[in-house]
């Protein structure tokens, strides 16, 4: 909402500055140098201008959180002063100084550590290795191993981490992983540690875990910048939270003076008056349009469950319980030794995604760019690819059919993007996983799989594909939701199922479970 003289309210009602102004007044300690300081950073790629003229101030001590929808901003500004990316205008200082970081390696040297989403290590390689990647401690040409094993016993025991430093990286879950990745930040002595959605893997008391390391770290002196789109951390972690949209600073405000509401308000322009819209106004249709009978293999064991046409079915359990194997095996990309999965009550034969397909089953993985989508390739690649035989008459493509077909999946979807012709790779974390809800939307299965659909988008990309779930069961499709996030579950879903160590270990109704009594039976701590 404007006022009269044209200036942007900010989610606590105050008045900012007019448009063209830097948003906000960057912020100000009495007597307190910020370890990094932005003024004017504003940087353009082409078509887009990611940042305008943003301030930010980091001080040491202090949790700074930075909001804001997929395409606000957010990733160019952690890069720019990670060093990633070189601004186009304004300054960036060090200590009150002025710096021009070169490179990655440039602003580690300094002291600024960053943990991006998708975690970047060396798989094969141990962790101790990887703590001291670049600067491994030698005797000439020689690692010095056992002072190596040594240096990186000691700052994991910092961590509360107790594993093997010469054990291998890939061997180790997603949380151990991002901890070793602080763990490093520490061994170059970092004092701005850039934490980009670090829960959105994690499972509750690993992200409490998370969070005790993040307040040690906070009370050694060093300086935090986190992102994420799980409003409800930021009450138990952020000091101060500074709102992006469309590259300009919106709003900076306490963390412990505003709503869930405000941030919403301040980050989308607008409020959603319902997140969770999806569930159906009407009784489910009792036909089974998914039923999975003694489902078996090296992960899971005896998995048996239905979903009825019309209904949205919920699988949570801690990570490594095997909600995401049980999808593998059910859509055919992981063999399973015993079991069977009917379609409508008819038994079908699934060996591979091709035919879990032609039985009427859409996957949304995981992980939507290693696993669902081939980045270098347009939108409208990515959405006819499993299709291309069904599209195509005899052995020719039709280019204009295929786009026809892709411009309307990818509009009833609400994919933002200047056409179907741009490269995945380009989108928002969020219109990246509308392409893929599009991919299936045009072919109408009669089951759709969605593992983890909202991680690391935004809350109006949620709102949007909450929609989007409940138009699906509206019309008759049966949904198998798999979430690390209990609201959600507990937000959509009819049922809940829960797993744990590869077993189903008890069904909830959504209408009358809580997150506890969910998490007691993941743990293992009531009986099922």
């Amino acid at each position: 909402m404007d006022t009269a003289s044209g200036a942007e309210l900010s989610a606590s009602g105050q008045e900012l500055r007019p448009a063209g102004d830097p948003a906000v007044d960057p912020d100000s300690r009495p007597g307190m140098v910020p370890f990094v300081s932005l003024r004017g950073i504003s940087k353009q790629f082409p078509g887009v201008n990611a940042l305008t003229d943003v301030d930010l101030d980091l001080y040491g001590g202090e949790c700074h959180a930075v909001l804001g929808e997929n395409g606000a901003g957010k990733s160019t500004l952690l890069k720019v002063i990670a060093g990633v990316h070189a601004p186009d205008t304004g300054t960036l200082l060090l200590a009150g100084e002025e710096r021009a970081l070169k490179s990655p390696a440039d602003a580690r040297r300094r002291g600024i550590s960053m943990v991006p989403q998708e975690l970047s290590f060396a798989g094969d390689r141990s962790v101790a290795e990887n703590i001291f990647l670049g600067s491994l401690p030698r005797r000439g040409p020689f690692v010095r191993q056992r002072s190596l094993l040594r240096q990186a016993e000691t700052i994991l025991a910092r961590l509360g981490v107790d594993i093997d430093p010469g054990s291998q990286m890939r061997t180790h879950p997603p949380a151990v992983q991002q901890m070793v990745m602080i763990a490093r930040g520490m061994a170059m002595e970092g004092r701005l540690f850039i934490l980009d959605e670090p829960t959105a893997a994690l499972t509750d008391p690993e992200i409490e875990r998370l969070f005790d390391v993040m307040e040690a770290l906070k009370a050694d002196g060093a300086a935090l910048l986190y992102v994420s789109h799980r409003l409800p951390e930021l009450a138990r972690i952020a000091d101060t939270i500074t709102i992006l949209r469309d590259g300009r600073v919106v709003d900076r405000v306490p963390a412990r003076d505003t709503s869930e509401q405000q941030l919403v308000r301040s980050m989308v322009g607008r409020t959603i008056e319902r997140f969770f819209d999806t569930k159906s106004q009407h009784e489910v249709d009792r036909s089974v349009s998914l039923s999975v009978e003694g489902l078996t293999n090296t992960s899971f064991s005896d998995i048996s469950f239905g979903v009825h046409s019309g209904e949205i079915v919920g699988l949570a359990g801690l990570m490594g319980a095997g909600r995401t194997e049980v999808a593998r095996g059910i859509f055919g990309i992981d063999k399973v030794s015993a079991g069977t999965v009917k379609i409508q009550g008819k038994a079908v034969s699934i060996k591979s995604p091709r035919d879990a397909i032609a039985a009427g089953l859409a996957l949304v993985p995981e992980e939507r760019k290693a696993q669902g989508l081939i980045l270098d390739f347009s939108i409208s690649d990515n959405i006819v690819l499993p299709f291309l035989r069904r599209l195509s008459r005899g052995r020719v493509i039709s280019t204009r059919r295929l786009k026809a077909y892709a411009s309307r999946a990818s509009e009833e979807v609400g994919v933002k993007a200047t056409g179907v012709g741009v490269p995945v790779g380009q989108l928002s974390g969020g219109n990246q996983q509308k392409v893929i809800l599009a991919r299936w939307l045009a072919a109408k299965p009669q089951v759709y799989i969605l593992d983890e659909p909202t991680r690391g988008i935004d809350v109006g990309a949620k709102a949007d594909i909450y929609r989007q779930i409940g138009a699906l069961t509206d019309a008759g499709a049966a949904v198998l939701v798999i979430s690390s996030e209990l609201p959600e579950l507990l937000g959509i879903c009819d049922r809940i199922l829960v797993m744990r160590a590869g077993r189903l270990v008890g069904e909830v109704q959504s209408a009358t479970a809580t997150e506890e009594s969910i998490l007691q039976l993941a743990m293992g701590s009531q009986e099922s």
